[in-house]
């Protein structure tokens, strides 16, 4: 094998174990978002201590995002240009996409429209994390300082109108969740994106696992997982019409 066959070969290799922890997010997403879709139709009343949990889905999901940075990083080590150019092609790809949920919510809950949500805010860490990719695990410190300034910033300075630059910052209304079914401002998610690239940095060093895993790709209920983790935009994308007009036909019939 070649030089450029072995290059090629690391650069297609996947991680199975960030697709499964990715899996078990967007599931576990999906079940959320059902109780709250059951909830919003008048089905079943929401029970909010368990949809709480709900913060531990944006946390891996933005952890991810930060340790495939770093991965893809380190595939692209040779060619840091191609890399970039890929990150922000994809990074524009999901804030579009971020965009096209506004418009949508606009229409059809337009009482709570997604102004930034959580495909607008991976759309711009991904774009942003270009900026401090190679300055690798040192991000936990440029990390610790935007999840403590972001939380600051929402408990403590807050406007009655914000425009999209102060929303995008974190600066909101009191009763943010009254106005939007899904907010993720820059600050502080930034900076858990910005401890996955140290986490990926540490953790898969030179495009190599650094701790022992037994071969996962044998069971079957990894196989479900890692199949999720693998098409989990697309998931995303299609689960929440999927359940709502389940739901309408539900309630029609």
């Amino acid at each position: 094998m070649n030089q450029k066959q072995q290059a090629e070969k690391g650069r297609s290799q996947r991680f199975i174990e960030l697709d499964i922890l990715r899996g078990f997010a967007i599931l576990f997403m999906i079940i959320l978002h059902l109780f709250w879709d059951l909830d919003y139709f008048g089905i079943l009343s929401l029970n909010t201590n368990f949809y709480s949990l709900n913060i531990i889905v944006p946390v891996i999901f933005f952890l991810l995002v930060g340790i495939c940075q770093a991965v893809n990083n380190n595939k692209y080590h040779d060619q840091p240009k191609k890399m970039y150019i890929r990150t922000i092609q994809r990074g524009l790809w999901i804030l579009n996409l971020g965009m096209l949920f506004t418009l949508l919510t606009a229409v059809f809950l337009p009482d709570r429209p997604i102004l930034f949500g959580v495909l607008h805010c991976i759309g711009c860490c991904m774009i942003l994390s270009t900026l401090l990719l190679k300055f690798k695990s040192t991000n936990v410190i440029l990390a610790s300082l935007i999840i403590v300034s972001g939380l600051a910033l929402g408990l403590f300075f807050t406007t009655e109108n914000p425009n999209m630059v102060e929303l995008a910052a974190g600066i909101h209304e009191p009763d943010i969740a009254a106005h939007t079914i899904d907010y993720f401002p820059i600050l502080p998610w930034f900076g858990i994106c910005l401890l996955g690239i140290t986490l990926g940095n540490i953790l898969y060093k030179d495009n190599k696992r650094r701790f022992p895993l037994p071969d996962l790709s044998k069971y079957k209920p990894t196989k479900l997982f890692s199949w999720l983790g693998q098409h989990s935009l697309a998931i995303y994308l299609i689960h929440q019409p999927i359940i709502a007009g389940c739901l309408t036909l539900v309630l029609m019939f």
